[in-house]
């Protein structure tokens, strides 16, 4: 295997991977989330944010520990980050690439049933309650590496 591999990809689809299925159980455990309605011109009632505490809550140590399976195969510094931010960044690519064109495709180009600007407002909720929310979490994970990172 090559290093890239061995220190970005496995550790990063790996964290990404931890992370889902945490997502996945608390959601099965019945977690129900904070939900909060906002009413302003880009978030609308019907599309409230929403957040699995006990989910952002795990995002840290997932963080640490893809960080340092990553530092520990010889990563830089700056692949650790990456394989820690891997499930932000991986949800904000689905987002961006694929949830979002196939919602104007299907729904307001096909459909009709709803405008470009409710798509708009389902792609703000997302990248809020499921990008920046997690990515803030998982920053937080490397913290106490990024501490050691600096002195050695």
């Amino acid at each position: 295997m090559t290093g890239g591999f061995r220190a970005l990809w496995l550790p990063g689809l790996a964290t990404t991977l931890v992370a889902q299925a945490t997502l996945s159980l608390v959601i099965l455990a019945g977690v129900r989330p904070l939900t909060i309605l906002l009413d302003w011109h880009v978030f609308h009632p019907h599309h409230p944010l929403q957040f699995y505490v006990p989910f952002l809550l795990a995002l840290p140590a997932v963080a640490a520990a893809g960080s340092l399976w990553s530092r520990r195969q010889g990563g830089t510094p700056r692949e650790a980050a990456l394989v820690a931010l891997f499930p932000a960044i991986a949800v904000l690519g689905l987002i961006l690439v694929v949830m979002t064109p196939l919602d104007i495709l299907f729904d307001v180009v096909l459909r009709g049933s709803h405008t470009v600007e409710h798509t708009f407002c389902g792609t703000a909720w997302a990248l809020v309650s499921m990008v920046l929310a997690p990515g803030v979490a998982l920053a937080l994970g490397l913290l106490p590496a990024a501490t050691r990172w600096r002195t050695s």
